[in-house]
């Protein structure tokens, strides 16, 4: 059996193993005066309140395990890991005037084209 650190890990309740006797003690401390307080022995078995963990059960113990993280709502998806559809952007379908400044610039590209196809002939 392997012996115990030397400056072993307290409980809540200041209980340590001593690495002499592995026994479970209260080590000696010192008071704000200066003196000392004893070590206490404590009895096999012995389990002070402080350090009585809440019984969960299997059932209990698998929830937590599987518990989501705070504030976490089910079947919400984050907009940014969202699948987008194929082929479609993002962006909402044009209103009336947005349809209206794109039949404007069509056109003016159109009449644009046909000028210069005009002056061209013009010059034969």
């Amino acid at each position: 059996m392997s012996r115990p650190p030397v400056f072993a890990e307290q409980t809540a309740s200041g209980i340590a193993v001593d690495p002499r006797t592995l026994e479970r003690v209260i080590p000696e401390s010192k008071r704000a005066d200066g003196s000392v307080r004893k070590q206490l022995r404590i009895r096999p078995g012995f389990t002070p309140q402080e350090d009585v963990t809440r019984f969960r059960g299997t059932r209990q113990q698998a929830m937590d395990a599987a518990a989501l993280p705070k504030g976490h709502i089910l079947g919400w998806v984050a907009p940014s890991s969202a699948a987008q559809p194929k082929g479609k952007t993002s962006a909402p379908p044009p209103n009336k005037n947005a349809k209206k400044r794109a039949s404007q610039r069509a056109k003016k590209a159109a009449e644009k084209a046909e000028a210069v196809k005009d002056s061209w002939e013009d010059e034969d």
